[in-house]
Parts: C-alpha cells; sequence; structure tokens
C-alpha cells in the first residue's frame, strides 16, 4: 500500500522553501529537515504496516502472542475444543487441556470426525470447522477495516499537519522575504537621494541658462514676425487696391528708375509712381525680404525691356538644359537632391512604385489605326485652329476691375498690424486723414528711394508702359503669396521655438521637482524600511515558535500512529496466521489431506487525482471512481482540485490480487475503495509586479554607463507562490565609442530606367539603419557609399513618337495671369498635341485627366479614355488670367487619383511659368506636393527662364533632373510637345510605326 504523504503540491512547496532558506535561513532550513525527516519515517511505517495480506515469515508462536493481546471470541474458543491442540501453542487461546469429543450436546457441537476412514474425494468440512472459520473471518475482517481506518485517520492527521507546516513555512519565508526587500528598499533609497543631489547640482544652472537663452529667441523671433506680418498686410493692401483696367490714356502706375551706386555702376529698377498711393505703401515696408520681393515682382510684370539699366539686386537665375555637359549636370542633380532630401521623408522623397517596372519591359508588338482613331486625329487638328482663332473676349474668365475673391483688407486689420510692431515712437509725417493710419496709431516713417549710404547717387525715373494686366496682378500675388510664405515660416520658427522653451523648461522643471522630491523620498524610505524590518523580525519569531509547536504535535501523533498501526497489522496477520494452523490441527486430526482455503489478497492502495467534489459525485454518481473512465481525453483543469480551503475529493483504490480467495471458507477482502479529502490548503498566491518605471538617464552618453529601472510589488507572493523576480535591474548603456560611424541597410534592388530614350537614369540606395554619433561621420545619402546611379538607353529618340504606355496621367495647365491670353492658347494646343500622342486604353494604354489652375482649381475631365470627350473639354477651357494657386493644384491631382486604375502607376504633370502666388506660396505648394508623392510621381514642366530650380525641386519626386523639363517660354510649348512625350513616358511607339502598325521602343526592364 504505497501512500506517500508528501504530495505534490507540499513537495513543491518543500523545495520551493528549502530553495529560499538557501539564502542564510538556516533555522529555518533545519526545522524543513527535521520535518521532511519525521515524513518520510511515516511514509515508510506505512508502507511496511498497512498491508493486511499473509505474512509467511509470521512464527505461529507470534501469531498467539499478538491475538492474546486482542480480545479472542469465546465462541471460538468454544468452538475449539474439539480440536486436538496438543503440542500446538494455539490451546493457550483456549485455555485447559484438550477434551475433544467431550463436548456438551446443548453447546450444539459435533465430533469432528466420525471415523477414521480416508474419503476418496475432497475432504468434507464439518460444522464445527464451518463454525471456526467464520468466526476467524469474521475477526481478520474486523481488524483489515480497523487497520484501514487508523491507517486513513493518521494519514488525514498527517495531511493536515503538513498543510498547518506548509503554511508556518510559507509564512515564514514570505517574512524573511518582506525583511530582505525592505533591506534593499533602504539602500535604494540612500542611493536615490545621492543621485538626486548629483542631478540637481547639474540641473539648476542648465535650467536659468536655457531661460535665458529662450527669452532673447522668442523676443527676436516675436519682433521678425511682426514685421514681416506688417509688411503682408501692406502687399495685400497693394494687391487688393491695384486695377490696371482703371488706368486708361496716358496715365501709368509705375515708373522705371535707374541710379548710380557708390562704385559708379548703373542699377535698373521698376517701382510704383511717386505720386500714387501704392508707392507710398512700399515705402513703408520693413523687412529687406519683402522690399526685394516688390522690387522682382515689378521687374518681371513690366518686362526687363523696360528697364533703363540691368538690375544689381536682382539677380535672373539660369538653369541648365539637357544638352549641358553631364558632369555640371550631376553635379546640379546631386546638389539637389542632397538639399531636397534633407527637407523631406525618405520614404516620400524615394517614389517607389513596383507598378512601373512592369511598364518599363520590353514587349513586341504593333499597333493598327482604326478609323475611330482616324477621326479622333482629324478632331484635334480642327480643335486646335478653333483655339488658334479665340480672341481674347472669348478666351477671358476675369474682370480686371475685380479685387481678389478675398476682397480689400479693411483699414482697421492694417492698423492693428501696425501697432504689433516694436518700432510705434515716431509720429508718420505721411499720416492723412482717411489715408493709410487714420484711426489707429501712426505708423514708422521711412526714407524713399535709395538707402541712407547712397543718398551722393544720382537718380532719375521716367513712366513706364502699363504691363498686360492679368499678368501684372499675377505678379501682385506673387509678390504676396511669398511673404505670405515668409510670414507662416516665421510663425512656424517662432511657434516651434516657444514649444521647445517651453517643453524643455517644463522638462527641466519637472526634473527638478522630480530630485527634490526624491530627496524627501529617501528619509521616508529609510523610515519605512525600518519598521518593516522590525515588524518581519517580530513576526518571524512567532512564526518559528509556531512551527516547531507544530512539529511536537506532530511527532506526538506520529508515535501513536507507529504503534497502533504495527498491532492492528500484527492482529491481522496473526490471525491469518492462526487459521492455516487450525487448518494443519484438523488435518492431522483427521489424517488426511490439508484443506486448502486462501483468504483475499489485494494489491497496494493506488492514490488517485485530487478531483473537485462536484466532478467527484457526478462521477459516483455513475458507479465510476477511476476518473479517467469519466474523462477519456483526460481530466480538464477544472475537474481538478490543486488547492484551496475545504480541499477535494480523492479516491484510494485497489484490487484483489491471486490466487483468489477460496469460496464460503476465505476472507473476505478489505475495502478496496477509500473516499478522503485532499489538498485542503490556502492555494499559492503568486507575486504580481507593476510595470516597470522607464529607464533612468544613462550616466555616461557613451563609452559605457549605467542605467536602472524599478518596478512595484503590488502583490507579495504567499502561501508557497512563486518569489518576486527581480524589481530592479542595471545594465550598461551606450557601451559603443563616442565617436562612431552609422551603419547602412543593404542596397535595395536596382529601380526600372527612367526613360525608353535619350537616356534615362536607374539607381539603388542604402538606408540608414543606425545614425552615427559623437563624432563619427555618416555618407551623405548621394555618396557612392549610399547610392548608385547609372544611365541607361542612351540612345536617340525617333522624330516622333507616340505615348502607348499603360499609366494613369493627370495634367496640370496653368491659367495664371503671367501665362498671358497668347501663352494660354499656345498650352492649350500642345496639351491637344500630348493627346494626339497618346494610345488611350482603359484596359492596355493611358487614362488622361486634365485640370487648370489659377486662383481656382477647376477640374476640366476625370481620367477617362475617351479622347473625343477630353479633345471636346481642353477646347472648351477658358483663360483665368489670375494667380498661380499650384498647392491647390497637387492637392486636387491627389483626389481625381481615385478613379484611378490599381494595376497602373500614377504619374502627375504641371505644367506652369511662374512661381506659386497667393492663395498658395512656396511651403504651400511643398505641403501639397509632399502630400502627393507617396502616391503620384511628381513631374513638372516650367514654362519660363525665371522660375528657379532650386524652388522646383524640392516637389518633384527623385530623380530630380528626371522629373523636372524646362522649357523658354510657353509659346515654344507646341514644338516640345514630342520631348514632353518621352520625359514622362517609358513606352513609346514611332509615330509612323504608330500609324502603320510596325516598331516599339521600350525602356528595358531592369
Amino acid at each position: 500500500m504505497r501512500i506517500y504523504l508528501c504530495l505534490s503540491t507540499l513537495c513543491a512547496g518543500v523545495v520551493l522553501t528549502r530553495s529560499r532558506a538557501s539564502s542564510g535561513m538556516d533555522a529555518g532550513a533545519g526545522m524543513d529537515m527535521a520535518f521532511e525527516s519525521s515524513m518520510e519515517s511515516f511514509n515508510r511505517m506505512v508502507r511496511q504496516h498497512s498491508n493486511s495480506n499473509l505474512d509467511p515469515d509470521m512464527a505461529i508462536e507470534d501469531a498467539v502472542t499478538h491475538l492474546s493481546r486482542r480480545t479472542v471470541p469465546h465462541e471460538l474458543k468454544v468452538a475449539m475444543v474439539g480440536l486436538d491442540l496438543r503440542g500446538s501453542p494455539v490451546a493457550e487461546l483456549v485455555g485447559g487441556a484438550n477434551r475433544t469429543r467431550q463436548l456438551r450436546p446443548d453447546d450444539g457441537a459435533v465430533a469432528a470426525v466420525s471415523d477414521g476412514t480416508l474419503s476418496s474425494g475432497p475432504p468434507e468440512i464439518n460444522d464445527v470447522m464451518k463454525r471456526i472459520f467464520k468466526i476467524i473471518n469474521g475477526m481478520i475482517i474486523e481488524d483489515q477495516n480497523k487497520l484501514v481506518l487508523k491507517t486513513f485517520e493518521c494519514l488525514k492527521q498527517g495531511k493536515s499537519y503538513s498543510n498547518q507546516y506548509r503554511t508556518n513555512r510559507m509564512n515564514f519565508y514570505d517574512e524573511s522575504y518582506k525583511l530582505q526587500e525592505a533591506v534593499s528598499t533602504e539602500k535604494h533609497g540612500q542611493v536615490e537621494q545621492s543621485e538626486a543631489n548629483a542631478r540637481l547640482r547639474h540641473l539648476n544652472p542648465v535650467r536659468k541658462e536655457t531661460e535665458t537663452n529662450c527669452n532673447r529667441e522668442v523676443k527676436e523671433l516675436q519682433a521678425e514676425f511682426d514685421r514681416i506680418s506688417y509688411d503682408f498686410t501692406l502687399a495685400r493692401k497693394i494687391a487688393d487696391g491695384t486695377s490696371c483696367a482703371k488706368k486708361t490714356g496716358g496715365s501709368s502706375f509705375l515708373q522705371s528708375c535707374m541710379r548710380m551706386v557708390q562704385d559708379k555702376k548703373r542699377d535698373g529698377f521698376i517701382q510704383f509712381h511717386e505720386d500714387s498711393h501704392q508707392h507710398e505703401l512700399v515705402s513703408l515696408l520693413q523687412t529687406e525680404k519683402a522690399k526685394r520681393a516688390f522690387q522682382r515682382g515689378l521687374v518681371e510684370a513690366a518686362g526687363p525691356h523696360a528697364l533703363l539699366a540691368p538690375p544689381i539686386l536682382l539677380q535672373t537665375r539660369t538653369r541648365l538644359s539637357r544638352s549641358d555637359e553631364v558632369g555640371s549636370e550631376e553635379a546640379m542633380e546631386a546638389q539637389e537632391d542632397e538639399l531636397a532630401h534633407r527637407a523631406n521623408d525618405f520614404r516620400d522623397y524615394f517614389f517607389d512604385d513596383v507598378k512601373f517596372d512592369k511598364e518599363t519591359a520590353i514587349v513586341d508588338g504593333v499597333y493598327q489605326q482604326s478609323a475611330a482613331d482616324m477621326d479622333l486625329s482629324k478632331q484635334i487638328a480642327e480643335a486646335r485652329v478653333f483655339i488658334q482663332r479665340k480672341t481674347s473676349e472669348e478666351m477671358r474668365d476675369y474682370r480686371d476691375e475685380d479685387a481678389p475673391p478675398n476682397a480689400w483688407i479693411p483699414q482697421k486689420d492694417l492698423d492693428a498690424a501696425a501697432r504689433e510692431l516694436s518700432l510705434l515712437s515716431r509720429e508718420d509725417p505721411t499720416s492723412k486723414e482717411g489715408g493709410l493710419t487714420a484711426g489707429g496709431p501712426p505708423l514708422p516713417a521711412q526714407e524713399q528711394g535709395m538707402p541712407k549710404d547712397k543718398e551722393a547717387a544720382k537718380f532719375f525715373c521716367t513712366v513706364s508702359k502699363n504691363p498686360n494686366c492679368p499678368r501684372f496682378r499675377d505678379k501682385l500675388e506673387q509678390i504676396v503669396g511669398e511673404l505670405q510664405a515668409e510670414k507662416t515660416h516665421t510663425e512656424h520658427l517662432l511657434e516651434t521655438t516657444k514649444a521647445e522653451c517651453k517643453a524643455t523648461l517644463a522638462e527641466l522643471d519637472s526634473q527638478i521637482s522630480e530630485m527634490d522630491e526624491k530627496q524627501n523620498e529617501g528619509a521616508r524610505i529609510e523610515s519605512e524600511a525600518s519598521a518593516v524590518k522590525s515588524d518581519a523580525t517580530g513576526a518571524i519569531t512567532a512564526i518559528e515558535g509556531e512551527g516547531r509547536k507544530i512539529l511536537r504535535e506532530w511527532d506526538a501523533i506520529h508515535q501513536d500512529c507507529i504503534k497502533t498501526i504495527k498491532q492492528l497489522r500484527n492482529n491481522v496477520c496473526g490471525t491469518k496466521k492462526l487459521k492455516q494452523e487450525v487448518i494443519t490441527i484438523e488435518a492431522k486430526q483427521r489424517g488426511g489431506k490439508r484443506l486448502e482455503i486462501n483468504d483475499c489478497s489485494v494489491s497496494e492502495f493506488t492514490p488517485g487525482e485530487c478531483l473537485n467534489r462536484e466532478f467527484a459525485t457526478a462521477m459516483a454518481a455513475k458507479g465510476m471512481y477511476d476518473p479517467s473512465q469519466f474523462a477519456e481525453g483526460g481530466l480538464a483543469p477544472n475537474m481538478k482540485h490543486d488547492c484551496g480551503l475545504g480541499g477535494g475529493t480523492q479516491y484510494y483504490t485497489r484490487q484483489p490480487v491471486s490466487p483468489p480467495k477460496t469460496p464460503d471458507y476465505g476472507a473476505d477482502c478489505p475495502p478496496l475503495r477509500l473516499k478522503t479529502s485532499c489538498n485542503d490548503f490556502e492555494c499559492p498566491v503568486q507575486c504580481q509586479l507593476g510595470d516597470w518605471e522607464g529607464w533612468s538617464a544613462c550616466s555616461k552618453s557613451c563609452d559605457g554607463g549605467m542605467k536602472r529601472r524599478v518596478r512595484p510589488i503590488d502583490v507579495y507572493p504567499q502561501y508557497g507562490g512563486e518569489e518576486c523576480d527581480p524589481t530592479k535591474q542595471e545594465e550598461t548603456c551606450d557601451a559603443l565609442a563616442c565617436d562612431r560611424p552609422c551603419t547602412l541597410n543593404d542596397w535595395t534592388p536596382w529601380r526600372a530606367c527612367t526613360r525608353a530614350c535619350e537616356r534615362g537614369i536607374r539607381w539603388r540606395s542604402r538606408t540608414i539603419k543606425k545614425p552615427a554619433t559623437g563624432a563619427g561621420r555618416c555618407a551623405r545619402t548621394f555618396s557612392k557609399a549610399r547610392y548608385h546611379k547609372e544611365y541607361c538607353n542612351d540612345i536617340p529618340c525617333p522624330a516622333e513618337v507616340v505615348c502607348v504606355a499603360k499609366l494613369d496621367l493627370l495634367v496640370g495647365l496653368d491659367a495664371s495671369g503671367s501665362m498671358t491670353s497668347d501663352g494660354w492658347k499656345a498650352q492649350s494646343a500642345a496639351m491637344l498635341d500630348l493627346l494626339e500622342k497618346t494610345k488611350l486604353d482603359a484596359k492596355n494604354g493611358l487614362q488622361i485627366g486634365i485640370a487648370k489652375f489659377a486662383w481656382d482649381i477647376t477640374l476640366v475631365h476625370h481620367l477617362t479614355d475617351d479622347k473625343k470627350a477630353l479633345t471636346k473639354a481642353v477646347t472648351a477651357m477658358t483663360y483665368d488670367g489670375w494667380t498661380t494657386n499650384l498647392g491647390g493644384l497637387f492637392r486636387t491631382m491627389k483626389n481625381m487619383l481615385q478613379f484611378g486604375r490599381r494595376d497602373a502607376p500614377s504619374i502627375c504633370m504641371a505644367w506652369t511659368d511662374g512661381r506659386p502666388s497667393y492663395p498658395s506660396d512656396v511651403y504651400d505648394t511643398a505641403s501639397g506636393a509632399h502630400e502627393l508623392r507617396p502616391v503620384c510621381r511628381v513631374m513638372v514642366v516650367t514654362m519660363r527662364p525665371a522660375v528657379p530650380r532650386e524652388m522646383v525641386v524640392p516637389w518633384v519626386s527623385h530623380p530630380k533632373n528626371e522629373n523636372v523639363y524646362s522649357v523658354d517660354d510657353p509659346l515654344e510649348m507646341t514644338k516640345k510637345v514630342n520631348d514632353i512625350t518621352t520625359f514622362y513616358c517609358a513606352k513609346i511607339m514611332r509615330l509612323d510605326a504608330y500609324l502603320m502598325g510596325q516598331t516599339t521602343t521600350e525602356a528595358p526592364k531592369e
């Protein structure tokens, strides 16, 4: 009967306590060893003495001695009188001499043997022997039951004391753990105080210096913002109040001027007429940026031919064309790409659409022109002639006398802007009743004409011819847009500086406050830790006393159990030995064969799983006591009872073994199944830790430092729960050298060639995996270490081509005033030519969408492959003649892409002849392009040399030189349609092949 008191949970608890005791708790470890030794002794006793089967080694004398200590039934003594017990130790149990065949008739006994004749068959058992067997069997069953009950009573007591001792030991180690944590926490508080003091000595000076620098920077930026805001308001006032349509006859509001500078060079410029209200407003400009913007804008509006001398302050930048030297082109492209890359997100900057790779494959094929295509070509030619015959009145979609949509700026807003300036101490000598400063504080007076250091220079002006009206008002709005962009930029810098200063000071204040709190917290932690240590020490002493008491009580019960179980087992074995001796005596007396009578023998008890009470009850109701019969797939977790007060139900079972008992005369089996409670103890409470606090700052920024973090204990472990993982962590940080280079990712695959002819580009790049630190260096984005570029398809383009690629093309047409009506006609005609040089097909060809942009953005036609509808829409376009709203165009193109195809790449191409102007500006345009680039390859065609290349470069996709195409004048657009087609299209066909169905030229697949 293998019954182990050290169950799985108890053993786990003992192992756990021993592991905890290894940390210097010798007293607790000694008690654990004593209790474990006692349990092992008890288990050995149970294994040795709880078995009730016949002991073949027991002598009959020992059996009689054991039986004499228990009460032998009188009926057995009377029944055994008829046996010949002479010379047998059994006679001591009966008492007196053998009185065989002298029984009284009223005893109900008969002679044991009728005669000495031997029977040939099995010996017959007479009534006397039957009675003896019955009494002895009853004694065996009685003692077996007593043995089983006592054994399980002792087991139950053992479990109870095991649970008590387990709880005692868990409480002991829980308190010991708290004591250790208190000591560690005390040390932690001391370290925190030391760090706080050191940190405060550094933070306080830094905070003072930061506040001083922030106040100075904010004050400077605020003054700059006030000045540029004032200039923007003046520019808006000038633009709203200038209508070239109101100037009639010989009157003019512009003057062409020249002045001699100190080095005797001539400086030509354009200004408003000296007697005009606009001239008065320009003289009040505060910033050099605003003055230069008006100088440049008026020169561009009047035209270079109106200047009396070359301008000095205004220098027109020239741009490189594709015919320039390769070295100069590469140098400019690398510089432009590097500058643009720094201002843009890397993923956004390198536009990468895998669908472009499909369109650059070499595919053999011809195109057969249909009758419908021929008819559309005729319609396009007729539309081209119709556009050229349009008059200015028919083309016009504006009124010269109108102000822009936002109308005039009220005088009170202008005055409010003036009040924001810091230079308001002087009276404005130009102030007039009802004029610029009427009803508000005076504006600062500013000397007109030359700077003070050039007062000796000669100065004279002549009347200049009024400029083209749409072009002039576009330039005025361009000036407003430039100042708006500068205002936005300055405001962004101001707000960013304020936010950064506020965040920095708040962070410093927070750190200082935190350090102050740490100083006070250290003393509190130390005091609380001392109190915890005192409480834990007292609790440990009391728990130790309780544990020793449990051990003493258990030792007494243990000894009693050993004595009683041994006695009961000896009684059972002695009774069985007596039975075998009686059988031997009867056989001798009868002079025949010995009766073969076997009592029931059973296997050892096997403990079952500790079951949930409800599950055990349900199982017993079906007559099942083996859990595997009830749950064939194994016990589910909810069927077991691992812990908890009240305990679960556990069955101990055993089976009869060979040889089987003899029917009628063998003793019945002892109980084969017993039920007891199990795992009646508190469930372990596992340690629960809070979240890690943030890592402390590294003690050194490089060359190896230390950082630390802590986490709180939300629930301490109890009842054998796993002890807490470490609540403090320290690790090295910034172990790398202070000066180390960056690390790079692997090379990306080669991109496809950008063009089908005239030398395209393909490239690959490496992104930064880890940035450089300290004085470590990292290769520039477009250095050879990170960027490889090579030319491809360096072959001449055919004289006339047709685009047969599969892509969605969006074209934005410039309808601003600087375009002029003639330029608008040329641009419209070029758009028709572009339509003619495309294969429109929703399945395998192009889809084209068109929008025009001025002040408003007009959707000419959404993406479609209907060439007839596109031709009709282009023919019906009107000329707005207002501003250049490029930012609005890019955002509109993004919305137009919702009609695009999922399996076709997208190209967004803007045609423009000037800088962005109000309501857009360079920042607004850059923002719109930034939103568009991730979903579309952005390309720009510039139509005037005055458009600065460095302004356009940040808008387009990479590579910059492959996405910017320059035309010197809008009137030349019709001549450049073939080049523009090869500029955007990666799959082209010769025009004669397109018409006759012959050959195709494509960009190869990389």
